[in-house]
Order: C-alpha cells, then sequence, then structure tokens
C-alpha cells in the first residue's frame, strides 16, 4: 500500500490505518508479516491444522488490537509477540530434547552448510523436524536467517537479543545440525 505521495507505507502507519478499520491496509501488513508469523508458529506447533488456526487467531488478534500497539516496538515484533501469547494460550508447552553440547573442536567445513544440505536432499519439511530437536532459541533464530533470510540485525531487533548472541545462536544451531546429519 501507498500513501498519497506514492511512497510505500511503513507497518506502523498502516497499523494505525488498521486500528481505524482499514481492510486494504490489514491485507498489505499481512502480505508483509504473514510468512514471519507463520515460521515462528509452525517452529512451535508441529501440527500443521494447529498451526494455521493459531496463525489466524493471530491476525484476528491484530485486527482487534491495533488500537493497542503504543509504537515502543516494531509492528513485526509486536506481532510475533501476539504469536508467541497465542501459542502459549493454545498448546501446552513441552520442552523438545535439548542436545548437549560437547567440547570437541569446531568441525572443520569441508561441504555444503547443514541448512544447504538439509534444504537440498530432505525439504523444508524435514527441515524443520531436524530442526525442532534444538533448543527453542536456536530454532526461532534459524527459522528467521534460513527461512525467511533475515539479516542478523533483523533478527536481533526482533528477539531484542545482541547481534552477538544471534551470531552465536546460528553457529550453534549449525554444529547441532551437522552433528544430526552426522548420524
Amino acid at each position: 500500500m501507498t500513501s498519497p505521495g506514492g511512497a510505500v507505507m511503513r507497518d506502523e502507519d498502516l497499523l494505525a490505518r488498521v486500528a481505524s478499520g482499514d481492510e486494504r491496509a490489514f491485507e498489505t501488513l499481512y502480505g508483509r508479516h504473514a510468512a514471519a508469523v507463520r515460521a515462528l508458529v509452525r517452529v512451535r506447533v508441529p501440527d500443521a491444522g494447529t498451526a494455521e488456526e493459531v496463525c489466524a487467531d493471530v491476525w484476528l488478534g491484530c485486527w482487534r488490537s491495533a488500537r493497542a500497539f503504543r509504537g515502543d516496538a516494531k509492528v513485526l515484533s509486536w506481532l510475533l509477540g501476539i504469536a508467541k501469547r497465542q501459542i502459549y494460550m493454545r498448546v501446552r508447552r513441552v520442552r523438545p530434547n535439548v542436545t548437549a553440547l560437547d567440547d570437541a573442536p569446531e568441525p572443520r567445513d569441508d561441504g555444503p552448510s547443514p541448512e544447504t544440505a538439509v534444504l537440498s536432499e530432505a525439504g523444508v519439511d524435514d527441515l524443520m523436524a531436524l530442526l525442532r530437536r534444538l533448543p527453542v532459541e536456536l530454532v526461532e533464530t534459524a527459522t528467521l536467517a534460513w527461512l525467511h533470510g533475515l539479516s542478523y540485525r533483523q533478527i536481533a531487533d526482533l528477539s531484542d537479543v545482541p547481534e552477538g548472541t544471534v551470531k552465536s545462536r546460528i553457529s550453534r544451531a549449525r554444529r547441532l545440525l551437522r552433528a544430526q546429519l552426522d548420524r
């Protein structure tokens, strides 16, 4: 959606229009962020049908709560917060099996990255199955980076963590995925 001057509207402006009932602004906001919301939900909700219901609840929550947006966070961060609350309300939390890291030296990089190998060999569904075996914070970070192409800075902003933490989470996720692929 563009403003009357032809410039692309900022998310904050779109959300303000959503708060006043503008369906076109809602559609534009949905188009921009539905994939990121869906990715977060799919990581935490393995059942596809339940995940779709949670996503629908997130967007219904966005429509109903747009007036409550204070502007102290990015719109995508706000939407992901709604998603996390919806997931919490819908699904009983089960802690994934956490693979302990050993003190072995960093493996040599003598092949495709784990994410590339999994995507090329098994596809996105199998990658999601492998990722679900990792700690939740690694899954969220890796999904945003590898499947949605967000930069480390964008992920840091969305997750409210330092950029260095994002880098170490990505590195740890790679090591753990490589270990799973080598089995």
